[in-house]
């Protein structure tokens, strides 16, 4: 009888020990997860220089876990801008915010980081006016700024362009007018490329009849060097054996005045017929 009431004693205390054993481990359960959301709360209002959030000039630019591939991103650069080529800067400058899928409403500011010399004077005048409104308003009013005016036609010049030095230099010339000009169908181009080139170029360049710009211009470089070594004088021939030595001149002995005997012919006997 006294065996059986401690057994059940024990047996009390052990399910009273096992509650309040998993009584704790809820509680701790519980604390952990608070503490977790906490934590995830302090990093999303303090972010760290390693933690991917949106930043113009990172390289994590883009919103966290937004695909598999989003997580690996180049480190890039926008060149400052000076006042020369807008073009060109526009379009590194556009290309580069597409990447990071960067807001209009923040493009501005980025891009006053990388402005120097007269263009950043420009953009403080113009900020301090209230001119810039929107991106688009900001690129219009840079390129009216510091592009060539449209007195310059740079569709005329591209159709008068003739190569008048060599092929490099004949393309670059081409390629920068052709960058100003919108709305130009690539045969066109072509066409314009091949027809102002020198005339012994041209006909073996338009004999093959290349399909795009890249080929014309690979085949007139090609032409250009055949060319160039023609006109290289031949090289002499290299050979193991020695050259002959060259033979003296003769030495010209002068007449003398003493008269030469006149050689002795022998006599023979008459023969009889």
């Amino acid at each position: 009888m006294v065996e059986s009431t401690r057994s059940k004693a024990n047996s009390n205390h052990l399910e009273d020990a096992i509650t309040k054993l998993s009584q704790n481990h809820l509680s701790l359960s519980e604390t952990i997860h608070s503490m977790t959301l906490k934590l995830d709360e302090l990093i999303h209002k303090f972010p760290t220089p390693d933690s991917p959030q949106h930043s113009p000039f990172s390289s994590t630019a883009v919103p966290p876990l937004a695909s598999p591939s989003s997580a690996y991103r180049l480190k890039l650069e926008v060149s400052c801008f000076y006042g020369s080529y807008p073009m060109g800067w526009i379009f590194k400058v556009t290309r580069f915010f597409e990447y990071h899928s960067t807001p209009e409403h923040e493009r501005i500011i980025v891009a006053s980081f990388c402005m120097d010399s007269k263009a950043l004077a420009w953009f403080q005048w113009m900020t301090r006016n209230g001119q810039f409104t929107s991106w688009p308003t900001f690129l219009q009013a840079l390129q009216t700024r510091f592009s060539p005016t449209q007195y310059e036609d740079p569709t005329g010049s591209l159709f008068k362009l003739t190569q008048r030095g060599d092929v490099q230099t004949y393309l670059a010339k081409f390629e920068n007018l052709a960058n100003r000009i919108v709305g130009l169908p690539p045969q066109f181009l072509l066409t314009c490329f091949i027809s102002g080139l020198q005339a012994n170029i041209y006909h073996e360049v338009q004999a093959l009849q290349p399909l795009t710009l890249v080929q014309a211009a690979g085949l007139a470089r090609l032409q250009e060097e055949k060319l160039f070594d023609g006109r290289r004088p031949p090289r002499p021939r290299s050979s193991s054996f020695s050259s002959p030595t060259p033979l003296a001149p003769p030495v010209a002995v002068a007449p003398s005045s003493v008269p030469l005997a006149s050689p002795s012919i022998p006599s023979h006997p008459a023969v009889p017929i």
